[in-house]
């Protein structure tokens, strides 16, 4: 075959691009220090016990991890009463996520999430070629009866992030069930509760009792968040035992490092730091909604160390100029949320206090400068 200059052939990519988020990436005007706010991160670095794991681990770079990632298995199991055996730990919990996507749909199988799910359940329909299917929301919170009328014949997988994530908002355990107790056994739920921390401690619980029941119920949990390890990526699931085999041909063979899983563990042991942590989130979150309410902004109810909010009465084009200030003032990077339905929303990350500062601060002055 010849190929003409003007037409030159190229290989055809099976996954269908998707636009991407954009987020400010122009160097601050006033030369201030950034503050990234943008990616849900816990503000606090390592405690001592846990850096002290990842200089100790840095010294045997050259050796892999455990690919079984036994020792850490056993931690998690003993840390919340699970048998190992029904764990398996991921790069995240993002690429546990692939594995199960990979696991169990195909071309032409459905994979259903919330309206405004996780945008990684939309990544893993469009890498898989899957069916994405949306099940309306109510007042941005997952409608489980709308889900469960969502299911056809088709249907391979549901995706629900609880709390979720753009919106923060929350189910209750017993909603939870009844949708567990709804989905027909050949369809696989996928319960994350990446955030689930921030929600509290025995709700975490609650849901892996919630999963044990099922055979085709799986809870999907990560360090990067209230463990604060998300420059490590390590993440872990709760599966039913039979589907383990499966994933673990999915998975790369020693996709959690030797460095990450030497800090994970030591975070589950000094699980006191991470309750400390996490309750100060949870305070800071308390007094910086009830700030931005009283400057005219609205959030909705979170379960995360993130809120979703909005300018009362203002359409994108005002969010998306406070989003351009927060910068340009004061440094703050936040996230643009343009899905379909949230436009006029930001999303931001608690950070520390006088981060909050900065940016209930910044936020007054926008709302005092712009036109009533």
């Amino acid at each position: 075959m010849t190929r003409s200059p003007e037409s030159p052939l190229r290989p055809t990519s099976y996954i269908r691009a998707l636009p991407l988020r954009g987020r400010v990436a122009r160097p601050q005007p006033k030369g201030l220090p950034v503050i990234n706010l943008g990616f849900n991160e816990l503000p606090f670095g390592p405690s001592p016990k846990v850096a002290a794991a990842i200089a100790d681990a840095s010294n045997s770079a050259n050796r892999y991890g455990a690919p079984g990632c036994d020792a850490l298995r056993e931690a998690l199991g003993a840390a919340n009463g699970l048998d190992p055996d029904t764990l398996i730990c991921g790069n995240g919990s993002e690429e546990l996520l692939d594995v199960i996507g990979r696991n169990f749909a195909r071309p032409g199988d459905e994979i259903l999430i919330s309206q405004f799910g996780y945008i990684q359940f939309v990544l893993a329909a469009h890498r898989l070629g899957a069916t994405l299917v949306k099940a309306p929301e109510r007042a941005f919170t997952t409608d489980i009866d709308a889900l469960l009328a969502a299911i056809t014949p088709r249907t391979r997988l549901i995706f629900l992030a609880n709390p979720n994530n753009p919106t923060g908002t929350v189910l209750p355990v017993d909603e939870l069930a009844r949708l567990a107790r709804g989905v027909p056994g050949d369809v696989v739920l996928v319960l994350d509760l990446a955030y689930g921390e921030f929600t509290g401690f025995d709700y975490v619980a609650a849901v892996h009792d919630l999963a044990r029941g099922f055979e085709n119920v799986i809870v999907t949990r990560t360090f990067s968040k209230a463990y604060g390890l998300a420059g490590l990526r390590a993440g872990w699931a709760q599966v039913p035992a039979w589907m383990l085999p499966g994933f673990y041909i999915a998975r790369g063979m020693g996709s959690v490092n030797h460095m990450a899983q030497a800090a994970a563990l030591a975070a589950l042991e000094d699980i006191a730091v991470v309750r400390e942590r996490v309750a100060v989130i949870l305070s800071e979150r308390r007094r910086v909604a009830e700030r931005l309410a009283e400057l005219g902004l609205s959030c909705c109810p979170s379960g995360t160390n993130f809120l979703m909010a909005r300018i009362d009465g203002a359409g994108p084009e005002v969010t998306e100029a406070l989003v351009e200030y927060l910068f340009d003032a004061g440094g703050l990077v936040v996230n643009r949320t343009r899905e379909a339905g949230l436009e006029q929303f930001f999303r931001f990350s608690l950070g520390l206090p006088a981060q909050n500062d900065l940016l209930l601060d910044c936020t007054a002055w926008f709302q005092q400068a712009r036109p009533a």
